[in-house]
C-alpha cells in the first residue's frame, strides 16, 4: 500500500468526528510543604468562553467541557509564583489529570509583578533536587521511539546515560556499573523491577514497570540529595498515580509488553477513595509465531505482572495508600546451534531453564499536623526469587542435569519522613529508613551419577539502617541551597558511613541558571557477595565495607524560550573502597552488573578505586507547536584500578554517546497522526580478548586478563522510527502505533566468544530489525 492511502484512510475516519469534550482536573500543592493550596485559580488560556476553576479545601480543581486537543493552563495563587503549563493533551475517553507544585514567592506582596513562569517538563518533583536531575513524564515514555514503554530504556535517551545491550534495560550512568543504580517506589527502596532478573542486578530484558500506572517520576545521575542513600551511580524515583476518583475508566492494550487490561475509578461515586489496577500477560509467543526473531533461537520468554494502587483520603486522619507490584517470568533456552551466531543467551552444549519471581507490597500513611508540617510512614515487604536448572547435552542429544540453583532475597522495610516548612525561605526534611534483609541461597552440583552435593548453601538475616536530614534555604528568589547529611549503618558487620551533601542553584537571569552539586555516596555490596563461599564453604567477604564515591558536578542551563533549553554539565567522580581480589589481579566489582549473574568472587578486600569524568550537552525543545526534538552528547572517560594497581578502562567505558530524537504531530480534526525517530551513535563496549592457547588446551573459554578491557567493539549505531495514530470518539479513544527499531538492521556486536566444538571465535550480534506493533483503547 502507498503511504498516501494511509493518510486518506485516517482522513476518512476523522470525517465522522464530532466536537468532543473532556475534563482537566488535578491537585495544586505548596512545593515545600506539600500542603494543598485552597482557592488557587486555574484557567484554560485562550478558551472561549473562558474555562476555569478554583481549588477546593483539598487543593483539587476540575474544569469540564474542555475541547479535545492540546491546551495551555495558567495557575495563580496569592503570594505564589504564577505558573503556565503548555501543551496539556486532552483525549476523549479519559479525563486529563495535572498535579501542580507552586513555590511561595520571596517578594513582598506590594512588590509583586505578576509574570507567570513557564513550567519546564524536565523539572523534577522532588523539592530537594538542584543538579543532575530530570523528571520523566509518562507522555514522553509513550512517545519516544524504541523505548517500548519502559522507563529505564527511556532514561537511556538522556545525556550521560546508555544501555548495556538491546536485550536488557540496564542503566549505565557516566561509565558506572548498573549495580550502582537505586530503584525507589512510593518513597521506599525496592528490588530490581524487571522480569528475568537475578539477585543483585538492577536491570533485565523486560520491565515490570507499567507506564499506564505511573505518574511523573524523577531520575538522578549524580550528587543527589540527602534523602537518597545506598547508591553509587544514580537514582530512579518511581511514583504511582492515583486512580480516577470521579469516574470509572478502562484500558486495553496489546504490544511488545503483553496483553493488558486496566481499570480505575472510585470505590463509591462521590467519595474520595479510588483504585487503580493493571494486569499484563506476555505476547512474545505471538511475535515468535509470525517470524520475529529475538536472538533467542527457539526460546520464548513468558512473563506476567500486576500493578495496583488504592488511595484513601480521609477528612481528619490523613491519607492512606495500599500499593503493590508483582511479576513472574520463565524461559527455556536450548543449546546453541552449530554455526548459528544469532542466539544471544545460548550456551554450547548446555540446556538452560530459568525463572524469576518478584513481589512488592506497600502501605503508607501521610498526615498533615498543620499546613506547614507533615509526616509520612511507609511500610513495605518485598521478595525476589530466581530458580534455574542446567543440563549438559551430548552430541547424541542425551541430557544430564548437572547444576541447580534457588536464590531468594526477602526484605521488610519502613521509611518515616518528617517535613517542616519553617518559612518561605527555610524547609527542614528528616527521616529514617530500616531494611531487614533475609537471604536464602542454595546451589547443588552433580558429583556422581544421580548424586548431587550442595555446593553453596547459606541463609541469614541482616539489616541496613539509614537516617538523613536536609535544610533547604532560599535567601533570595535567585538562590536555592540544599545542605544535607545521610548516614548508613550495616548491622551485619557493623560498618557505617556519614555522607555530607550539597546542592546549589543560582538563577543568573530569568532564562539561565548555574548549578553545583557535591556529595559523598556509599553503597552496600550485592547481598550474594557478602555470603559468597570459597571451596571450603567459608564466607570470606563478610567484613566488606561500603563502596564509596565522591561526586562533584557543575552545570549551566539557558532557556531560549519557554519550551527550548540548552543544558551542560561537567563532572568528576572518585570511587574508593571498591571490592577487588586480595591478590594482584584485574578483577573489580565495578565491572559487574550488566548480565544475569553477579560474579561469585571470594576473598575480596576494599582496596580498589575508580574515576569517571566527562562533559554532557543537551539541546531540547519540549513538545510545542506540534513537534519536539532532543539532542544529547556525552564525552567521558571511566577508569578503575584493581588489586594489581594497574589503571584500566572499565567495562562500561564507551567514551562517547550521542542521541538525536525528533517527532512531529499532525492534527486531523480531533485525531492525531505522529511520526517519531531516534538515532543513537556511541562507542563500542569494552571486552577482554580470548587467550587462544589456554582456551584450546582447557577446551573452554579462557580470557587474557593481562589485557583486560583493552579491546573495544566497533561503534554502536541504531536508527528507530515510529508512526502512531490516535483517534478520539465519543467515550472511546484508540491508538495504533508501529515502532520500527533498528530500521537499517545494523549489526551491532553483542559479544565475541570461544566456540569449544569448532575452536574458533563466534561473533554474536544484538537485535536486528524489530517491528513493535501496539494497539491501545481507553473507554
Amino acid at each position: 500500500m502507498k503511504p498516501s492511502f494511509f493518510l486518506l484512510f485516517f482522513l476518512c475516519i476523522s470525517a465522522f468526528a464530532q466536537a468532543q469534550y473532556q475534563t482537566i482536573k488535578g491537585v495544586i500543592i505548596d512545593k515545600q510543604s506539600e500542603y494543598p493550596l485552597i482557592g488557587a485559580s486555574v484557567v484554560v488560556v485562550n478558551s472561549d468562553p473562558l474555562l476555569g476553576a478554583v481549588t477546593d479545601l483539598d487543593g483539587i480543581f476540575r474544569i469540564e467541557h474542555v475541547p479535545i486537543g492540546r491546551h495551555t493552563i495558567r495557575v495563580e495563587y496569592l503570594g505564589y509564583e504564577p505558573i503556565v503549563l503548555p501543551n496539556i493533551l486532552v483525549n476523549s475517553a479519559k479525563e486529563t489529570e495535572v498535579n501542580i507544585q507552586m513555590e511561595e514567592s520571596l517578594i513582598q506582596i506590594n512588590e509583586v509583578v505578576v509574570k507567570a513562569t513557564n513550567k519546564s517538563k524536565g523539572q523534577v518533583t522532588n523539592q530537594l533536587a538542584t543538579v543532575s536531575a530530570r523528571s520523566i513524564s509518562v507522555e514522553e515514555a509513550g512517545r519516544f521511539s524504541g523505548s517500548y514503554g519502559d522507563p529505564a530504556r527511556m532514561a537511556q535517551n538522556y545525556a550521560g546515560v546508555s544501555g548495556a545491550s538491546d536485550d536488557r534495560n540496564d542503566i549505565i550512568i557516566r561509565g558506572n556499573s548498573p549495580l550502582g543504580v537505586l530503584w525507589r517506589m512510593e518513597g521506599i527502596d525496592i528490588p530490581n523491577p524487571s522480569h528475568f532478573s537475578a539477585l543483585g542486578t538492577t536491570g533485565g530484558p523486560v520491565s515490570m514497570l507499567n507506564i499506564n500506572n505511573l505518574s511523573n517520576s524523577d531520575f538522578f545521575t549524580s550528587a543527589w540529595s540527602a534523602d537518597y542513600g545506598n547508591a553509587l551511580s544514580g537514582v530512579f524515583d518511581i511514583k504511582l498515580r492515583n486512580g480516577n476518583r470521579d469516574k470509572r475508566e478502562y484500558l486495553g492494550e496489546i504490544g511488545f509488553n503483553g496483553f493488558e487490561l486496566g481499570a480505575e475509578g472510585p470505590f463509591k461515586k462521590g467519595k474520595k477513595a479510588s483504585y487503580l489496577a493493571n494486569f499484563r500477560y506476555s505476547t512474545l509467543g505471538v511475535f515468535k509465531a509470525i517470524g520475529i526473531d529475538f536472538g533467542l533461537g527457539d526460546a520464548v520468554p513468558e512473563f506476567q505482572d500486576l500493578t495496583f494502587k488504592i488511595n484513601i483520603p480521609t477528612n481528619h486522619s490523613g491519607v492512606f495508600t495500599l500499593w503493590g507490584i508483582g511479576g513472574i517470568s520463565d524461559i527455556h533456552i536450548a543449546p546453541k546451534s552449530s554455526g548459528d551466531n544469532g542466539e544471544i543467551f545460548a550456551f554450547d552444549a548446555t540446556d538452560v531453564t530459568f525463572g524469576s519471581n518478584t513481589g512488592i507490597l506497600g502501605a503508607s500513611h501521610t498526615y498533615f499536623w498543620d499546613k506547614n508540617t507533615y509526616t509520612k510512614l511507609t511500610i513495605v515487604g518485598s521478595g525476589t526469587q530466581t530458580i534455574g536448572h542446567l543440563d549438559s547435552v551430548s552430541l547424541d542429544s542425551s541430557r544430564t542435569n548437572f547444576f541447580n540453583f534457588k536464590h531468594g532475597q526477602y526484605k521488610y522495610s519502613a521509611h518515616f519522613k518528617f517535613n517542616k516548612k519553617l518559612s518561605a525561605k527555610n524547609t527542614i526534611t528528616t527521616g529514617a529508613i530500616y531494611d531487614l534483609i533475609d537471604l536464602d541461597i542454595h546451589d547443588s552440583t552433580l558429583v556422581a551419577p544421580h548424586i548431587f552435593e550442595e555446593s553453596k548453601g547459606y541463609s541469614g538475616f541482616s539489616s541496613l539502617i539509614q537516617a538523613y536530614a536536609n535544610w533547604q534555604y532560599r535567601p533570595t528568589k535567585r538562590l536555592t541551597m540544599n545542605l544535607g547529611l545521610h548516614h548508613q549503618y550495616y548491622a551485619f558487620n557493623q560498618t557505617n558511613n556519614l555522607e555530607p551533601r550539597l546542592g546549589i542553584r543560582y538563577n543568573t537571569s530569568a532564562k539561565s541558571n548555574l548549578t553545583f552539586g557535591a556529595g559523598l555516596h556509599s553503597q552496600l555490596q550485592p547481598m550474594v557477595t557478602y555470603f559468597a563461599q570459597d571451596d571450603n564453604h567459608v564466607e570470606t567477604n563478610k567484613n566488606l565495607d561500603f563502596s564509596k564515591a565522591v561526586h562533584t558536578v557543575v552545570g549551566y542551563e539557558f532557556q531560549f524560550a519557554h519550551n527550548m533549553r540548552l543544558k551542560s554539565e561537567v563532572y568528576y567522580q572518585y570511587l574508593y573502597d571498591i571490592p577487588v581480589d586480595n591478590y594482584p589481579s584485574p578483577y573489580s566489582i565495578l565491572n559487574g552488573g550488566a548480565d544475569f549473574v553477579i560474579p561469585d568472587a571470594t576473598h575480596l578486600v576494599n582496596e580498589g578505586t575508580g574515576e569517571n569524568y566527562g562533559i554532557e550537552l543537551t539541546l531540547e525543545k519540549f513538545f510545542s507547536e506540534g513537534y519536539y526534538y532532543l539532542f544529547t552528547a556525552s564525552v567521558f572517560d571511566s577508569k578503575y584500578t584493581g588489586s594489581d594497581k594497574i589503571k584500566r578502562n572499565t567495562l562500561f567505558n564507551s567514551n562517547y554517546v550521542f542521541n538525536a530524537l525528533a517527532g512531529k504531530e499532525f492534527k486531523i480534526k480531533q485525531n492525531r497522526l505522529s511520526f517519531d525517530s531516534k538515532l543513537t551513535y556511541s562507542g563500542g563496549r569494552r571486552y577482554t580478548p580470548i587467550d587462544w592457547e589456554a582456551s584450546n588446551l582447557a577446551q573452554e573459554e579462557v580470557l587474557d586478563y593481562d589485557h583486560a578491557f583493552e579491546k573495544q567493539y566497533p561503534p554502536y549505531f541504531k536508527l528507530d522510527f515510529k508512526v502512531s495514530f490516535k483517534q478520539n470518539r465519543k467515550r472511546i479513544s484508540q491508538e495504533w502505533s508501529l515502532d520500527l527499531t533498528n530500521v537499517t538492521n545494523h549489526q551491532n556486536i553483542f559479544q565475541k566468544s570461544y566456540n569449544v566444538r569448532e575452536k574458533k571465535e563466534n561473533t554474536t550480534y544484538q537485535r536486528g530489525f524489530f517491528p513493535n506493533i501496539l494497539y491501545k483503547i481507553y473507554f
